[in-house]
């Protein structure tokens, strides 16, 4: 009786945690269609450059004879052996062959990145040909750790090395989906339309962690076996998700060649062994029908066994293992649903809808991982959302079935009840026990919760700040310069920068050691706060042993003067290290905004001329850059 009561105040727990879930897939689905409209492409017309992103026209060699064909003779093939595709996608299924695709790069007059968005490929080398012969290279590669890619992003993103024409030739092989959708951005537009997708897949993973949690607080309340296994079923969904859309190799495991191999395959089986338990214990299957029970096991063993392959054969082999297995058994699982709904089984059609949304998204993202199919949102987004439907609709099966099972016992459990005063009475006490129980497990969650918020409001801020110095650190000083470039253009007013780079550091740190020259980095740091202590001054390293420090409304000669405080502070005292005294002296550079001005870059660049300016003068002093 006790038990029944228990589980009651969980099924309300549920209901309302249900519906809050539901809001969020809600937004999730919505944010991820606005994601994929807004992502759409640019005319080639560079100048209506408002939004999106080209796409250029694409020749390809596939190097089926000459696999180790070198660069240099590539350039030399003759014109017939390449093949125009045109704007066509770049799609050629599951191909182990490397291919070269050329293709050529307008000038422009802004700085712009190549983006190849599909993330699961093995090894990609860029060379990018300049008109007069210079040659610049880029290696990337899911083969490589995370961190040697030029620009951190879920795809391979690369820097265009200049604003002038560029012949660019593309060297691709993998043992995944050979799948090469290229899009050449400018950088600063790259970066404004990642926020929608990150916001989705954050939305995405952050509902699936909030099953995880509430479904892990029903195990613990009800010790509903179900509740548990379905959790796990997530965990592991999650982590398939991941490895597809590159947050995984990007967040999870960056330093992990290995795992990022096998993470498709390994936790694509994971996760369906544990929706063959979840299932059968779900639906009972022991008791209702055996021939359905044994086949779901079989069904279990063959994803193991797929599991186990991928830790011993190469990705090549067991990705055809898996998709063509993932069909089968989603198509399996749903049937084994109809024909529980034909059986009259409760809330069956529910499970059986939750199952075919996620196996028209696993049928859909096969066909364009086999080239059969295109399409970004299709290809980026199918499986997602339907594994997103799918986990929801689940969920929700659970709670109804469940209920149905409660609300059977508790009649049974009533009708004895009117025979037992007495222990109504002793039910009733219990039952304020366990209210206590829940009341205080929630004021704990919500501790969590407070404890959680202050831990992201500390990540923000750490992540606006440099390690080392204390000082706000490079991203920091590109999002406030363009918030205080835009006020003073909307204000008619002031704004300066100070470039500040010490002068021979690399000598000091050559002689001294890196120990002496981080400890003049923070005391730098501690003399530069000790001057531009105005409200609004913000005092930033700009990387290495460049400083730069931003004045909000002050004009060029108040700015001098705080340089020249600046230049002061440095050189009149000596720094105290533990090799002794040193004498340290810095070079500046000081710029203002003018009408000539139409972007924050200009007031960098200007700051920055004039900061070479001094140090080819011969350093320790300033300059001024001229209106």
């Amino acid at each position: 009786m006790i038990a029944m009561k228990g589980k009651r105040r969980w099924l309300s727990i549920q209901t309302i945690a249900y519906f809050v879930f539901t809001l969020f897939t809600v937004t999730l689905l919505s944010s991820l269609a606005f994601n994929a409209q807004a992502d759409t492409p640019l005319s080639d017309n560079w100048s209506g450059r408002s939004s999106g992103w080209v796409s250029p026209d694409i020749w390809f060699y596939k190097a089926e004879q000459q696999p180790n064909i070198e660069f240099s003779e590539v350039q030399t093939l003759a014109a017939e052996q390449w093949q125009f595709l045109g704007q066509e996608p770049v799609a050629f299924g599951y191909d182990l062959t490397p291919y070269w695709l050329r293709f050529t790069i307008e000038p422009a007059d802004f700085p712009r990145v190549l983006q190849i968005e599909y993330p699961l490929l093995d090894d990609l080398q860029f060379f990018f040909v300049s008109t007069a012969g210079d040659v610049a290279q880029a290696h990337m590669g899911d083969r490589l750790p995370f961190n040697k890619r030029p620009v951190a992003a879920d795809g391979f993103v690369v820097d265009i090395p200049s604003v002038e024409t560029h012949e660019v030739y593309l060297r691709v092989e993998t043992t995944s989906s050979l799948r090469v959708p290229v899009r050449i951005w400018e950088t600063a537009q790259f970066h404004e339309a990642q926020g929608p997708r990150y916001v989705a897949i954050g939305l995405y993973f952050g509902v699936l962690i909030c099953m995880v949690i509430y479904n892990l607080f029903g195990y613990a309340v009800t010790r509903e076996a179900s509740f548990f296994t379905y959790s796990i079923y997530v965990v592991f969904t999650g982590l398939l998700m991941a490895a597809l859309s590159g947050v995984g190799f990007r967040y999870l495991w960056p330093n992990s060649i290995w795992l990022q191999d096998i993470a498709i395959i390994f936790f694509g089986g994971l996760a369906f062994v544990f929706a063959t338990i979840f299932i059968s214990q779900l639906l009972n299957l022991r008791e209702h029908s055996k021939r359905w029970h044994r086949g779901l096991v079989l069904l279990g063993i063959l994803a193991a066994g797929i599991s186990v392959c991928s830790l011993f054969l190469p990705y090549s082999i067991t990705i055809y293992m898996l998709l063509p297995f993932a069909v089968v058994a989603c198509a399996y699982v749903m049937v084994l649903g109809m024909a529980m709904w034909a059986r009259g089984m409760q809330h069956a059609q529910i499970f059986t809808l939750a199952w075919f949304a996620f196996l028209a998204s696993i049928m859909f993202n096969s066909l364009g991982y086999l080239g059969i199919l295109d399409g970004q949102f299709i290809q980026r987004y199918a499986i997602m959302l339907g594994s997103g439907i799918e986990v929801l609709l689940l969920s929700w099966v659970v709670t109804l079935m469940y209920s149905a099972e409660r609300t059977e016992r508790l009649g049974a459990q009533e009708l004895a009840l009117q025979n037992a005063l007495a222990a109504e009475e002793a039910q009733r006490v219990l039952n304020e026990e366990l209210e206590q129980r829940v009341t205080q497990r929630t004021t704990e969650l919500e501790s969590v919760s407070v404890s959680l918020q202050k831990a992201n409001a500390e990540l923000e801020r750490k992540s606006n700040e440099d390690g080392l110095t204390g000082l706000f650190n490079r991203r920091f000083f590109d999002v406030r310069l363009h918030e205080e470039f835009n006020r003073s253009i909307r204000n008619h007013s002031s704004v300066s920068l100070v470039m500040l780079d010490i002068d021979h550091f690399k000598q000091l740190n050559d002689q001294h050691g890196h120990q002496v020259g981080d400890d003049i980095l923070r005391q730098f740091s501690t003399r530069l706060r000790s001057v531009a202590t105005r409200v609004g001054d913000v005092v930033c390293r700009y990387g290495g042993e460049e400083f730069a420090v931003i004045l909000p409304a002050t004009n060029a000669q108040e700015a001098e003067k705080v340089a020249l405080r600046l230049l002061s502070a440095v050189r009149e005292q000596p720094f105290t290290c533990t090799v002794g005294e040193l004498t340290v002296t810095v070079s500046a550079g000081v710029a203002s905004i003018h009408s000539n001005m139409n972007d924050p870059a200009d007031l960098i660049k200007a700051a920055d001329k004039a900061l070479y300016i001094a140090k080819n003068r011969g350093r320790n002093q300033l300059t001024s850059a001229a209106l």
